[in-house]
């Protein structure tokens, strides 16, 4: 009888023990289960708030640059594609000329939680400009070509530098304006004979012209343009700058009055405090203009040139002008 209640004990015992390691095993699984499940909900939201913080601040880097850049150009949408800590924005941009939108850019930008880890690539920048020869340009030796967009096929405008030595080809394209329909509606960058303040440029283009949007003097090195020899002994020379390049600041409704030269610093100020994808270009241009002081001022901002909208026949008014140095096209439109 013994023997037998210790045999009937020792089963007894087995099956506790199997019993407990059973519910042993199901606790860790349960356990190693939940601490996955938090773990895994963590993982998601930390991607989902560093992402969304690394948006931001590249959106807002894009922003600010938008302010200064551009001309005529005004943001129409927006697609924001995120993975796991990176991901890409796409954003269009729309110009309007004289009240008229036509589609003009679709930029993809990239951006990253720690820009030195890469897992996932998803693009970056787009150019869609295409340089095609002239072949009036050719013939009178111009060492450089049109810019138009990838687009839609319309004209970029170019910009020339005052004082800047272009060997005299700097385009005049006031005369294109007689060629076309006179109800077109036209956009055209005036580049000036040298500097001007932005009320010397707001009194001396003729009424009836709208001033769109101005060129600012942001180059710390003009010497870059200088001409200089090349590696086959033939002297080169400066080509302008195309519209992509150049920076300003223009009007954001119907009353060019209202544009100052605090929008560009104000712009300027923001882009230099967000230490973003633009920090260098921000500080370069930030440091050009105060100089010596704390901070740059509205006497600080010189307007190299404007760019001007209206019909093809108003814009004729603008032959002759003594300040006029050189005068490009940019996108024609319908007026309906």
């Amino acid at each position: 009888m013994n023997g037998q209640h210790k045999e009937n004990d020792s089963v007894n015992v087995s099956k506790m023990v199997r019993k407990a390691k059973r519910a042993t095993t199901i606790r860790t699984v349960a356990i190693s289960l939940l601490v996955s499940l938090i773990a895994f909900f963590g993982v998601m939201l930390g991607n989902q708030y560093l992402t969304s913080w690394s948006y931001n601040r590249a959106n807002n880097s894009e922003q600010i640059m938008n302010l200064i850049s551009g001309p005529d150009e005004k943001q129409t949408g927006q697609v924001n594609y995120s993975g796991f800590l990176n991901g890409t924005f796409q954003y269009y941009t729309a110009k309007v000329i004289e009240g008229v939108p036509i589609p003009w850019a679709d930029r993809k930008i990239s951006y990253k939680v720690f820009p030195f880890i890469n897992f996932v690539t998803f693009g970056g920048d787009t150019s869609q400009s295409v340089s095609l020869q002239d072949e009036n340009m050719k013939k009178q030796g111009y060492e450089y070509t049109r810019s138009y967009n990838g687009l839609n096929g319309q004209r970029e405008m170019l910009f020339y530098i005052p004082k800047v030595d272009y060997n005299g080809k700097i385009l005049n394209d006031l005369p294109l304006l007689q060629e076309m329909d006179q109800d077109k509606l036209v956009e055209m960058a005036i580049s000036f004979d040298k500097d001007y303040s932005l009320s010397e440029v707001k009194q001396m283009i003729p009424p009836g012209v709208t001033q769109s949007w101005y060129w600012v003097d942001t180059y710390d090195n003009k010497a870059f343009y200088d001409p200089y020899i090349d590696g086959n002994g033939n002297k080169s020379y400066a080509t302008p700058d195309v519209e992509d390049w150049v920076k300003g600041f223009g009007i954001s409704h119907s009353d060019s009055s209202e544009v100052s030269e605090k929008t560009f610093l104000e712009a300027l100020e923001q882009g230099v405090q967000l230490k973003g994808h633009y920090q260098y270009e921000f500080n370069r241009i930030y440091n050009y203009l105060k100089k010596d002081k704390a901070k740059p001022d509205e006497s600080d901002i010189r307007i190299l040139g404007a760019v001007v909208t209206g019909t093809a026949k108003e814009l004729q008014v603008l032959n002759g002008q003594f300040y006029v140095r050189g005068i490009t096209l940019g996108a024609v439109v319908d007026k309906f």
